[in-house]
């Protein structure tokens, strides 16, 4: 007779018991395991995937933006007493307020519309008074220094080193200022060229733009003087004499003049006029612009047949150009955030060192650098404030526009004015390009022509015709390294001004770079240095009325300049590894 073969359902049942044997087996095991060593339970929950997210965001942001080390010159274990007089003397400190007051006195006011090449007017004469100002105030400046006056008005200081074969240090500052302007003259609190010390700030034109930055370099090398300090390299000063109009008569001038004294390549580092400090989420930031954005402005005229306003055509050239312009704006340019972006490590320190920024914004800020993205939903957060959007975009403004004469006269010739401000990896070409897309885009569609200067890119028409013209073109600044020697001695002497004189409740400070928005001298001297550093010791959030009323500098923060160059000029020469 046949076995009898088990059923289904017994196979199934035996199935069940021999597996739950084997995981009452596992089971007994592990428990015994852990019952010898109970600490292994705490080492099996940290696993990768129950890792939280603090810990997750910290390891994406490990390495990123360390905090530069503190260098102080090497004699300051033994005496520090300069320091300690510069920032804590009151006689110091009433002797400093008068020396910027007498600077801030004399109005060296410069215009807009200079023609580099037309006579000079006779106000700029002001300047032969700025300069016998600066000659009494800094008796061992003008008796220890070469004095060199450039272009007539620009001044180059020489300080010469015992080591010819090191490459200058330079410090440069402007001494021009804006104009004041008569409707707004009576809202300033104190007037505007009276330099009033009330102990706690100083007021006026130029207080902090710029003669607060050119008062603490003569300053810093008075006091260095004064001690009998010798420097193995070279200290070039230069005070340029028209920045506020662009640097074509000073600064242009005074780069050619040290280019052919020394050569291309042939400063050691620059340091200029830029951004300062800046109080983030509960530390201070010390925020030296490494780079700047380009700049060209476009001059746009649509020129049309005239004529009665009783007959006019379906769309009169004022209307064609509102029209150009609200394509030029509805089209702005791309955001972008790239590794070699200053603004990106600027983003990285605040994500690291501060808690301003929500956990899911910090953890795409940390992975922006290879994660597109990552780099996408930090790019839409900056766009969603004007401020944030300008570090990471090319900039369009139309500032200007100017049509029509008569209410019942057709405007024959309407303009606008387009100022760009042209980020790090765009190129004045693409700026002009896309401009003028935009404007051809208009041009087809009411058959007119277009000319780019002389040249025809669409024909001419007798309907009408945009001529696009511009004026200086200025490329994007190259940025600056921040991973060098160089880097490390003018970082960590800031941070020793900040960190034990001026913040030290804030202490440790960081310094990151950043790209300044605006323009500076510095955009006349790229032939001379690849380190340029944009910066003063000015408390940023607290610096106001640059360009308009209420100027002033805190006046702590003059005093900090002044310590921090003192130190900074020393500190290159005990430390400086680069020729």
């Amino acid at each position: 007779m046949p076995e009898k073969k088990p059923s289904t359902k017994d196979s199934k049942k035996e199935s069940q018991q021999r597996l739950i044997t084997v995981l009452s087996i596992i089971l007994i095991v592990i428990g015994t395991v852990i019952f010898l060593n109970p600490t292994l339970l705490g080492d099996l929950s940290k696993t990768n995937n129950s890792i939280s997210e603090e810990e997750l965001i910290e390891q994406l942001g490990k390495g990123m933006c360390p905090i530069s080390a503190v260098v102080r010159p090497l004699d300051f274990a033994k005496d520090n007493s300069t320091v300690e007089l510069i920032m804590k003397d009151q006689e110091f400190r009433i002797k400093q307020a008068a020396r910027l007051t007498g600077a801030v006195r004399i109005p060296t006011i410069v215009y807009d519309e200079v023609d580099e090449n037309a006579p000079d007017p006779d106000d700029w004469t002001i300047f032969y008074a700025f300069h016998a100002y600066l000659k009494q105030t800094f008796p061992l400046v003008h008796a220890n220094l070469k004095i060199e006056t450039v272009n007539t008005y620009s001044l180059v200081y020489t300080w010469e080193g015992e080591d010819p074969s090191l490459k200058p240090l330079l410090l440069t500052a402007h001494q021009d200022v804006v104009p004041i302007s008569e409707q707004t003259k009576d809202d300033w609190k104190h007037p505007p060229f009276e330099g009033h010390y009330d102990g706690e700030k100083l007021w006026g034109r130029g207080a902090a733009d710029d003669k607060n930055m050119l008062i603490a370099i003569m300053s810093s090398v008075e006091q260095l003087l004064e001690e009998g300090y010798t420097t193995k390299r070279t200290v070039l000063l230069a005070f340029g004499h028209d920045e506020e109009a662009g640097g074509a008569r000073g600064a242009a001038h005074i780069a050619k003049f040290l280019e052919e004294r020394y050569g291309q390549d042939s400063v050691y580092a620059l340091l200029d006029e830029g951004t300062g400090l800046s109080y983030i989420g509960g530390k201070m930031f010390a925020i030296p612009s490494v780079g700047e954005k380009g700049a060209t402005t476009l001059y746009i005229t649509l020129t049309a047949p005239g004529g009665h306003s009783s007959v006019p055509p379906k769309h009169t050239a004022i209307g064609i150009v509102s029209q150009a312009i609200t394509v030029i704006e509805n089209n702005p340019f791309a955001s972008e955030l790239t590794v070699e972006s200053p603004a990106l490590g600027m983003l990285q320190c605040i994500a690291k060192h501060t808690d301003q920024i929500p956990l899911w914004l910090k953890k795409n800020i940390f992975k922006a650098a290879y994660d597109a993205v990552a780099n996408s939903k930090v790019l839409e957060f900056m766009a969603r404030k004007p401020l944030y959007d300008t570090f990471v975009r090319t900039t369009q403004a139309i500032d200007v526009i100017n049509g029509g004469v008569k209410s019942n006269a057709l405007p024959e010739s309407v303009s606008f004015v387009i100022n760009t401000r042209i980020n790090a990896g765009t190129t004045v070409k693409q700026v002009v390009d896309k401009i003028l897309g935009n404007i051809v885009e208009v041009a087809e569609q009411h058959k007119l022509g277009v000319f780019l200067g002389d040249e025809e890119v669409l024909p001419s028409s007798p309907f009408g015709n945009f001529k696009i013209e511009w004026d200086r073109q200025l490329e994007p600044a190259p940025i600056s390294p921040m991973d060098d020697n160089t880097w490390d001695i003018f970082a960590g002497s800031v941070k020793h001004i900040v960190d034990e004189y001026s913040y030290p409740q804030l202490a440790p400070s960081i310094v990151t770079g950043n790209l300044l928005m605006g323009n500076t001298d510095t955009n006349r001297y790229w032939n001379l240095t690849n380190h340029i550093y944009r910066f003063e010791m000015t408390t940023y959030t607290m610096k106001e009325g640059i360009h308009t009323v209420n100027e002033y500098v805190l006046f702590n923060d003059h005093l900090s300049e002044i310590a921090f160059l003192y130190e900074y000029v020393k500190s290159i020469n005990d430390f400086a590894t680069a020729p």
